[in-house]
């Protein structure tokens, strides 16, 4: 990695002697070596480094070609088999991802999920602005394969972006030791990606230059994160089913995004992809609102039955007594009402003979008698 980021710095006119196929080869197959080494390490007991590792693969083949054809005849041209390559990179790292947070992220709440959602469309309405002009060019022209190619590779890196943007949001899920590595490893070799579209949509971009090392860097960080996911224990799914300030701060910043990219859709002419997202992402945090409150009625409505329920019974306690006693006496009707008082005798030698708990389970057993027993008065009155 730093032997192609220093070949990078130093290239001029042409391949540099340093950058010349061995140095410039060597930055992506390592990668793959290492990646492929912790698949042998866990056979096929980790889908996820199975995928990861054949995506470093596909990437390093594809790149493999490019640096070939590219020192051996000068140009490549689009598309090409590298981009077969290239382009299969990101299906199977967007699966990798999605392996490994399903094995992490086990009882997670809904509420979380919606939090994730909000945040990955946040982070690909804005993402969509700055990728507007590659998709411009890249659809400018006649459809044609070329085309499809040039357009599949922006959206690839929205999609990869707002995965990690969604993922962010899981706050309350330990995705392993090396989980920031590979989270920056993705985000350099999307941004080398980003940046290689914008060079090319404005016709600056030249091979060789010191903004291609983004790749191997992202690579290599890629690589490191398989490695040290192969060494973790298999069985490692610690969450927390609420959601976390972690997943609030996501979807509260991404909703300000989808509403600051539809506000400035009025003034300026913005993409209608992006726009579309922005709106989405609006209509997901008003979802994800929706449920909230939902959730506070939930809350509500179980602390007004446990503030009225005895914890060990399961019967109305001396507060339910009073309410329903207070509801009764002012009824319409002037209907007579009993009240029965009941008394467990020798319940004082069961705790001092058997113990606490034997009291506690005769108590629980009296309850549910007790309980039947209204429960069928209550039936044969009606």
């Amino acid at each position: 990695m730093v032997a192609c980021a220093a070949g990078l710095a130093l290239h001029g006119d042409g391949l540099s002697q340093v950058m010349d196929c061995w140095v410039a080869l060597l930055a992506v197959w390592v990668p793959t070596a290492v990646s492929w080494l912790a698949v042998y390490r866990v056979r096929l007991r980790r889908p996820e480094v199975l995928l990861a590792a054949a995506a470093v693969t596909a990437f390093t083949v594809g790149n493999t070609y490019y640096v070939w054809v590219q020192a051996t005849a000068g140009s490549v041209p689009f598309p090409s088999p590298a981009d077969v390559g290239s382009l299969f990179f990101y299906p199977l790292m967007l699966g990798a991802l999605a392996v490994t947070v399903r094995r992490h992220a086990w009882g997670l709440a809904s509420s979380v999920w919606w939090d994730a959602a909000v945040g990955s469309l946040g982070v690909a309405a804005v993402l969509a602005i700055v990728l507007s002009p590659v998709l411009d060019s890249a659809t400018a022209g006649p459809g044609s394969l070329a085309t499809v190619v040039a357009v599949a590779y922006p959206l690839f890196d929205l999609m990869l972006v707002a995965a990690i943007a969604g993922i962010a949001a899981l706050g309350g899920v330990r995705m392993g030791s090396r989980w920031a590595v590979l989270v920056v490893g993705l985000l350099v070799f999307a941004a080398a990606d980003v940046v290689y579209a914008l060079k090319v949509s404005a016709g600056t971009y030249v091979f060789g230059t010191p903004s291609d090392a983004g790749w191997a860097v992202g690579l290599a960080l890629i690589a490191m994160w398989v490695d040290g996911a192969a060494r973790e224990p298999r069985a490692t799914q610690e969450t927390r089913p609420e959601t976390g300030a972690t997943a609030l701060a996501v979807s509260s910043v991404a909703t300000l995004a989808g509403l600051g990219v539809l506000v400035v859709g009025t003034r300026v002419a913005l993409s209608a992809l992006a726009v579309t997202l922005a709106g989405v992402t609006l209509l997901a945090a008003a979802a994800r609102s929706q449920l909230a409150f939902r959730l506070l009625a939930r809350m509500a409505d179980r602390r007004r039955l446990a503030a009225a329920t005895d914890d060990l019974t399961g019967l109305p306690n001396r507060r339910a007594l009073y309410a329903e006693g207070a509801t009764r006496l002012v009824e319409p009707g002037h209907r007579r009402h009993a009240l029965l008082m009941m008394d467990l005798d020798k319940f004082k030698e069961v705790n001092d003979s058997l113990g606490h708990r034997a009291g506690d389970q005769l108590l629980i057993r009296v309850g549910a008698r007790l309980g039947d027993t209204y429960a069928a008065a209550t039936s044969w009155h009606a």
